[in-house]
């Protein structure tokens, strides 16, 4: 079995090490992470491991996982690298969905084999990742003799795994910010708007609940473009022209939202030929209103 030393092991590093340690795919070694403390308390949450509090502690692996936030990779990447604890052939991977593995090079010239595989999933909490985990997909780039090992790595606790093209990462990765990340922040602005009309978040939040669930269902039973509904899918002009206006004499910020989104939404009626060509036009005239 594989020795495997984990670097920042937060929610994701946690998750994937209790997994591997249960199943059997890698014999987890090392845990580092900001302190002491916290690399004890990955430990235990991972089941196995030793919890060191700097880099000289850790010993040699055969697979290095960096499992820090993105602005922390090439920083790690750069004292593992000048550490002398990389010998020829052992793999390092990140974790990461914005950063290609190539900002590993530092260690690929210190001879390791270099790889990122990053999970299309939320890490809100590690335990709940842990019984959600199978059935991830996981997008996976960098040198094949690395991926020999990871893919089965990942494949063992349940991964769905896809090759993705390293230097279009960051747009890649954007689209799990709009459809998760950015979905909150909608949410959040849909509550603003009520309450700016006079309806408590708690009775908007409540009231939002059904038709966002609905919603979502429908998306991914027929697609987005027959789960989109309202003036838009309609072709009405008129509303959609009032509703910025109003929005934007409230807040010109959540206006440039509406008018954004408006607009994907426009090319999405259209190629569906929900609305013809003209009525996309009216649109389009309708949601430029306003702008600066």
């Amino acid at each position: 079995m594989k020795t495997l030393n984990i670097i920042g092991s937060g929610r994701v590093g946690r998750a994937c090490g209790r997994m591997w340690a249960r199943a059997g795919v890698f014999e987890i070694q090392d845990v580092l992470t900001r302190s002491r403390a916290s690399a004890g308390e990955a430990v235990k949450f991972i089941g196995a491991g030793r919890a060191v509090g700097h880099l000289d502690e850790m010993r040699g692996a055969d697979v290095w996982m960096i499992a820090t936030r993105d602005d922390a990779i090439v920083p790690s990447c750069r004292t593992l690298a000048g550490s002398g604890k990389i010998t020829p052939d052992d793999i390092v991977f990140h974790v990461s969905g914005a950063t290609p593995s190539s900002d590993l090079q530092p260690l690929k010239e210190s001879g390791a084999l270099i790889a990122s595989v990053h999970p299309i999933k939320t890490f809100t909490d590690p335990e709940t990742a842990v019984q959600t985990f199978p059935g991830t997909f996981c997008s996976v780039e960098g040198d094949a003799e690395a991926l020999k090992v990871l893919k089965p790595a990942f494949e063992k606790i349940g991964a769905k795994l896809f090759d993705i093209i390293p230097e279009l990462k960051p747009v890649y990765h954007a689209g799990g910010v709009f459809s998760c990340n950015y979905l909150v922040a909608l949410i959040e602005a849909a509550l603003r708007a009520h309450e700016k009309a006079g309806i408590p978040r708690a009775a908007s939040l409540e009231a939002l609940e059904p038709m966002v669930r609905e919603t979502v269902d429908a998306i991914f039973d027929r697609g987005p473009a027959k789960a989109l509904t309202g003036p838009i899918s309609r072709g009405d002009a008129a509303t959609v022209k009032r509703q910025l206006a109003a929005v934007s004499s409230w807040d010109a910020e959540m206006g440039a939202l509406y008018r954004g989104l408006g607009l994907v939404a426009v090319a999405l009626a259209e190629a569906d030929q929900r609305i013809d060509a003209q009525r996309a036009a009216l649109l389009r005239v309708a949601l430029s209103h306003g702008e600066a």
